[in-house]
């Protein structure tokens, strides 16, 4: 019995990982490449248990992961509570956050939910941009010296790792055929007795959460943090284009993506630093064109192919056995 591409398509996560645990001791930069490619993963992911889901475009995905790296950041800067404790609070407070965005966002569809997430992001970054308390625009700095590199290594890729499987539980239970049935037709949906905002607030929570983790990894990584670039657009930007390119709504996607986009992106950054946005855009751009449900929706339709051609090549073969035998 062949084994089918589609099915073996879940172990990517368990093989890309023990890969980076594999070589991350070798990286002498503190094993800076093989953290931010997770941490991207855990981004784009935690973007795609909303988005891929629901089919809304949460354009303040980025709120998540600054306010997770502040509250994380603000507790390991006055020696508050441990980092492995600051990361967890940073996801929880994440999570509680998405829980109240939710309140007034998940009854708003389509142009209207992506306007508002947008301006909640930036009323989120003036806010912290100006107060006092939190560092305002100078931000602040985080001394850790008693934790190596690999240790918060390791801890994103245990993050990681439950993100992509929470994102799998998630699309194969009756969670996922609920928000499957909100993102093909929401109102139908509803009026079977699907609570869409329910199951909305539910995905942005948990979106949210590994969101925050995320966020308080990459501060407890780098030390410091500032407004301009925990509430970046650009990290909700590159998220989109990380599920885009690899397929959204589906697990192994975001992974595919996220590897790719930024191994691709830091190539072209050292390669061509002038150009490398500009090359890197009509990258995605062609890619997305020729293949507009990622790279794991075109390999599906060309296994999919290849198994239909493979059955009516054998189909006509059988046939031609029992003409044969009249």
């Amino acid at each position: 019995m062949k084994p089918n591409p589609q099915r073996l398509a879940p172990l990517a996560l368990p093989v890309a990982a023990a890969v980076l645990l594999y070589v991350a001791p070798n990286y002498a930069a503190g094993t800076s490449l093989p953290f931010i490619i997770l941490n991207w993963i855990v981004l784009a992911e935690s973007f795609n248990m909303f988005a891929g889901l629901t089919g809304y475009v949460n354009f303040g995905h980025v709120v998540f992961y600054g306010v997770g790296g502040y509250i994380g950041g603000l507790l390991m800067a006055n020696s508050m509570a441990s980092p492995y404790a600051a990361v967890l609070a940073g996801g929880l407070g994440s999570a509680l956050l998405a829980l109240g965005m939710s309140l007034p966002t998940t009854r708003l569809r389509g142009a209207y939910f992506a306007i508002a997430t947008l301006s909640i992001n930036e009323a989120v970054f003036v806010i912290f941009d100006n107060w006092d308390a939190v560092g305002s625009a100078p931000g602040f700095t985080i001394p850790i010296a008693d934790y190596l590199p690999l240790q918060v290594y390791y801890v994103m890729a245990i993050v990681a790792a439950l993100c992509v499987a929470t994102m799998y539980f998630m699309t194969r239970s009756k969670f996922g055929v609920a928000m499957q049935a909100i993102r093909q037709q929401e109102k139908t949906a509803s009026s079977i007795g699907v609570n869409a905002a329910f199951y909305k607030t539910v995905a942005l929570v948990i979106s949210g959460f590994f969101a925050g983790l995320a966020g308080a990894l990459a501060i407890w990584q780098i030390a410091f943090i500032d407004p301009t670039n925990a509430f970046d657009v650009r990290v909700t930007l590159n998220s989109i284009s990380m599920v885009m390119l690899g397929g959204l709504g589906t697990v192994v996607g975001p992974i595919i993506g996220g590897t790719l986009l930024y191994g691709v992106g830091d190539y072209l950054d050292r390669r061509y630093p002038f150009l490398h946005l500009i090359v890197l855009g009509v990258v995605i751009i062609g890619v997305v064109m020729a293949m507009p449900q990622g790279i794991v929706g075109a390999s599906r339709r060309f296994f999919q192919a290849r198994r239909i051609r493979r059955e009516e090549s054998e189909g006509d073969g059988s046939n031609s056995r029992d003409l044969a035998h009249l």
